[in-house]
């Protein structure tokens, strides 16, 4: 029998064989090559076209410093708009009551013309007594009528540059005005009633405030139409 043929030799082999099969390396895996990371690259020269914060800053003072004066500026104007309203105010109550005593006078004119004409017609004043005394009091209504014209004239052009003004500096407080007045018209009234003021100083007071109102109630309509 050849060796080859040997249970003992051919079990050797197989033997052999199988630990020869258990101690082969494992094929090496390649590990993939990772890429440095890429560094970004920031240039130190500006964008073309960025604005250079020196630009802005300087426009930026620039404007604060407009913004500054303009608050001054403010300021001034409305210290001394105050003080024209305030006058204004003044000034127009005094002419108002003015107008109302050259509307009393203009109308005991106009009774004093109807009480001669008629004592003319019933024989009492003759023809030259007569044109004597109208010719007078024709000459005082024409005088009290354009000084009347010449106020309201006066007080118009003076309406036309405060109001704008006023419309500026103290819109936000003509509402609370306007109920301010009509809250010591409703007083006024009930004083009256009561019998603790006069008719005359009822009526004066009555007619102030009244001219108040519809001004500030204009001025008002006129501010919520803007």
């Amino acid at each position: 029998m050849e060796y080859w043929d040997c249970p003992y030799y051919v079990q050797w082999t197989k033997r052999e064989k199988a630990e020869r099969e258990e101690v082969k390396p494992a094929p090496s895996v390649s590990e993939p090559v990772t890429a440095p990371p890429q560094q970004l690259l920031v240039s130190a020269e500006p964008l073309a076209g960025a604005p250079r914060y020196a630009e802005l800053s300087s426009r930026l003072e620039s404007l604060i410093n407009r913004a500054s004066e303009l608050s001054r500026a403010w300021e001034e104007y409305e210290k001394a708009a105050r003080e024209v309203i305030e006058s204004w105010e003044e000034l127009r109550d005094t002419l108002e009551k003015e107008l109302l005593e050259i509307d009393s006078s203009l109308e005991a004119y106009t009774s004093e013309l109807e009480r001669i004409e008629l004592k003319h017609k019933l024989g009492v004043l003759d023809d030259s007594q007569f044109e004597e005394l109208k010719s007078e009091l024709d000459k005082k209504i024409a005088e009290k009528t354009a000084e009347k014209e010449e106020v309201r004239k006066k007080l118009d052009e003076l309406d036309r540059l405060v109001i704008p003004h006023y419309k500026r500096v103290k819109a936000a407080e003509v509402k609370p005005e306007i109920a301010k007045l009509r809250l010591a018209l409703s007083k006024l009234e009930q004083k009256y009633r009561e019998g603790s003021i006069s008719e005359e100083a009822y009526k004066s007071v009555k007619t102030e405030l009244e001219a108040k109102l519809k001004r500030l109630e204009k001025i008002r309509e006129e501010v919520e139409e803007q």
